[in-house]
Parts: C-alpha cells; sequence; structure tokens
C-alpha cells in the first residue's frame, strides 16, 4: 500500500487511535482520524480512570497478544506512571467457569508465572481486608502479572504521540461521522454532522458501539453497555483498601483497588441492549445510549440493586455508599468474542476495525500493528481466520466469558431523568 494514500479513520477509541500510531510509524503520511469528541474521546469504551490489564484467555490468541501488550505497559515511555501491577483474582460463579479453566491451561502453556487457583476462604485469609462472604465466587485464580491502566490518559498520550507524527484528528460536527459514502461498489468516504464530505482511497471503520448503527453488519456486532460506578474513599480508607488486589467474578462484576484520589471503581457484569432505529442509517439495532447524551439520565435501578448485592458479597461495608459517578460504558461484541478486522467483502476500500467485546483495551500498544497488518496483506493467516467477515456463523463455544442473557434497556426501570430527579429531592432536604 503506497505511504501517501489517503486513510481515513472513523473512531478514535482504542481500536482507531492504536492504528493511526502504528500507520504513522510506518510512515503513512495522509491519515485522519474523525470522532465526535476530541481525544480521548469521551464516549469510547476506552476512556475511562482504569482498565484491566491481563493475559488470561482461554483462546491462545488472546493470551499471546496480552503477554506482548504487558511487555509494552511495562517498557514504553508512552505509558510511563500509568501501569499498575497489583495482581488479580479471575473467578466465576457456574456459567463461566469454563473461561476461568481454559484460561488456567492456556496461561501455563505460554509459561505465565505464579497463577493459584484458591478457594474463597483462602482469598479472604491472603486479603483480610474481603470480609464478604463471596458466595457464587465458586472458582478463583490468582494471576500476580495482571495490573491495571489508567486508559483515558493512555489513549490520549498515543493519541498525542499519533499526531507528533502528522496525524490529523477533527473533532466536534466536522468530526461526527453520519454516513457512510458508496459510489459503484467502493466506499469513498462519510459525510459528517456539519455536511462536510471526507473522501479518502482507504475507510477503517473503528467506530466500536457505533459501528453496526453505520454499516449494516448481518448481526456481527451488538452495541452492548456495561454500567460502572465510584465510591468516594477518605484518605484513611483509601490506604486501608489498597491492599487489596483487583477482583473479577465473570457473573458478578468485578471491583479495583482504589486509586490516589479514593475513588473505588466497580462495574456490573451483565450487559445492556438499546435497540432503535437509526435516523440517518435506517439500520435498526441496539446503539448506545450515554449519559454524555443524555445526563438527565442514570443507572436503571434493578442494575444498581444487583451492583449492591455484588459489592456485599466482597466488601459489604462499602455496599451502601453513594455512587459519586456512574456511567453506562459501551463496546461492540461479537457472538464469539473474535475481534472483527477485515476487508468489507462487498464495498472496496473499506475495512472494519472492531468488535472489542468488552475486552480489547487492554491491547492499545499492540492492536493497531495487527490492523496495519491487515491492511498491508501481511497478517498472519491464523488472524485472519479468526478476525474475517463471518456473517451467518453460529458460535457453538460454551467457555466464553460474559454469558448472562443481555437485558433491554426499554425493560429496565427509574433510568430515565433519574440524575434530575435525584438532584431536585436532595435539594428539598
Amino acid at each position: 500500500m503506497e505511504k501517501d494514500r489517503r486513510i481515513l479513520i472513523i473512531g478514535a477509541g482504542c481500536f482507531g487511535t492504536s492504528t493511526a500510531y502504528h500507520l504513522s510509524r510506518r510512515g503513512y503520511s495522509s491519515i485522519r482520524v474523525l470522532d465526535r469528541y476530541a481525544p480521548p474521546s469521551c464516549e469510547a469504551a476506552s476512556t475511562d480512570i482504569s482498565k484491566i490489564i491481563r493475559s488470561d484467555y482461554n483462546e491462545p490468541l488472546y493470551a499471546r497478544l496480552g503477554i506482548e501488550s504487558i511487555e509494552a505497559w511495562q517498557s514504553w515511555s508512552m505509558f510511563k506512571g500509568l501501569y499498575h501491577v497489583p495482581g488479580w483474582i479471575l473467578s466465576a460463579a457456574n456459567l463461566s467457569r469454563p473461561f476461568v479453566e481454559g484460561s488456567i491451561e492456556t496461561c501455563k502453556r505460554l509459561g505465565v508465572q505464579g497463577l493459584e487457583e484458591l478457594t474463597a476462604d483462602q482469598v479472604r485469609s491472603r486479603y483480610p481486608v474481603i470480609t464478604g462472604k463471596l458466595t457464587g465466587w465458586n472458582i478463583n485464580v490468582w494471576n500476580p502479572t495482571a495490573g491495571w491502566a489508567a486508559a483515558g490518559q493512555a489513549l490520549e498520550r498515543m493519541a498525542g504521540a499519533a499526531q507528533n507524527n502528522g496525524v490529523l484528528y477533527i473533532s466536534g460536527e466536522q468530526g461526527y461521522v453520519r454516513r457512510l459514502v458508496f459510489e459503484t461498489g467502493e466506499c469513498k468516504g462519510v459525510i459528517t454532522a456539519d455536511g462536510t464530505r471526507h473522501e479518502a482511497d482507504v475507510v477503517i471503520l473503528a467506530a466500536g458501539a457505533w459501528t453496526p448503527s453505520l454499516l449494516g453488519l448481518n448481526g456481527q456486532l451488538t452495541a452492548k453497555g456495561h454500567a460502572v460506578a465510584h465510591i468516594q474513599l477518605s484518605p484513611a480508607e483509601t490506604k486501608y483498601y489498597s491492599a487489596m488486589p483487583i477482583m473479577d467474578n465473570l457473573e458478578l462484576g468485578y471491583f479495583f483497588p482504589p486509586q490516589a484520589d479514593g475513588i473505588f471503581k466497580m462495574a456490573h457484569s451483565q450487559f445492556i441492549t438499546n435497540v432503535q432505529t437509526d435516523t440517518n442509517s435506517g439500520i435498526t439495532t441496539s446503539t448506545p445510549h450515554t449519559f454524555v447524551q443524555s445526563p438527565s439520565d442514570g443507572l436503571p435501578l434493578e442494575i444498581e440493586a444487583t451492583m449492591r448485592r455484588n459489592l456485599r458479597r466482597v466488601l459489604p461495608e462499602l455496599a451502601d455508599r453513594p455512587f459519586c459517578y456512574t456511567r453506562l460504558c459501551w463496546d461492540a461484541d461479537t457472538a464469539d468474542r473474535h475481534f472483527l478486522v477485515t476487508p468489507h467483502p462487498n464495498h472496496q476500500k473499506l475495512f472494519l476495525a472492531a468488535g472489542g467485546s468488552a475486552h480489547g483495551f487492554k491491547f492499545l500498544p499492540v492492536v493497531g500493528k495487527y490492523v496495519a497488518d491487515m491492511l498491508e496483506g501481511t497478517l498472519d493467516p491464523e488472524i485472519v481466520r479468526q478476525w474475517k467477515w463471518r456473517t451467518g456463523q453460529t458460535p457453538t463455544a460454551k467457555n466464553l466469558a460474559h454469558m448472562d442473557p443481555e437485558l433491554e434497556l426499554s425493560d429496565l426501570t427509574g433510568w430515565k431523568g433519574r440524575q434530575v430527579r435525584e438532584k431536585s429531592t436532595i435539594s428539598k432536604l
């Protein structure tokens, strides 16, 4: 592929920014990244205070990519000060047990050291700060090599490095892509919200959870959101809870040790869909509903109640503390959890780089390298097979993470206008 080809990347999240960075490192001189928001894009799944970095996978491809990524998180000057390694405990109740068991075997084959399977009692004994009964934590694996990264800062730094290499980031209405332009079997570019037509020789659709509402994908991607909440701790509490590892039960949520500013982060593992018809594309699919777009809305009552029950299993003394921040974090899931990094089979010059499936961020340092390989036709054939366009396939794997059925947002209660109602109630007290 000629180095002066006009490359247009739709989306400034993990896949888009990593791709822009690696292409610029390879000498491509005309790269534009479009996103509604300047980096780090506030609605990208990657823009967060923390994301788990680990190599625990039952699929060898992602375990190897995890090990490669961890080396980058540890050694790249770009990420200095952003990567922390408290270790983590990966757990499951029932549906996700095969994933955890397979992860143990894969990590051992790849030489990951220090893995230990622990009972709930052993977890509490090793970490006295964990006072809950850990009901439903039925299989637990300690991995001392896992940690977390300050995700939003990492994304911002990589975008800055790409810009220093000549990549142009375009945000606002001129970066808000509303429609792809097709002519004579080719993708010519996009139309943004202000009416600008951005043309290119190569178009890479890396819009995360917004991808399936921009392009018909025959069900290959589904936008799914999961709930995130923060609790503000005191300085004394922050010091106390800093002794805990990351705790991640694939069915009962995950919990981070607090950050230096006392923010304790937790999340719910059951995903939400929001089926709508996009007014621009006419596509009916699950579409992100974010609190950036709808700041008056909040977490569904059922979701918050479940999150608090799950927290009570681990740290019961925090279970009734107020949340100081909540978010629905949206990503695009594939049914088999493999990424969708592939040329479009019917539209020349259009490529997909999406399908993070709630586990993509950890690969921020390296995933763009593989997207660049795909564009240049040098991607390993086995990875090509796993990341290919795959309509009509019915996955049969039973060893996936997050096997709980999704909840539809419209079936849940209390979320619409919640922030306004609760602020009004507080003001009257």
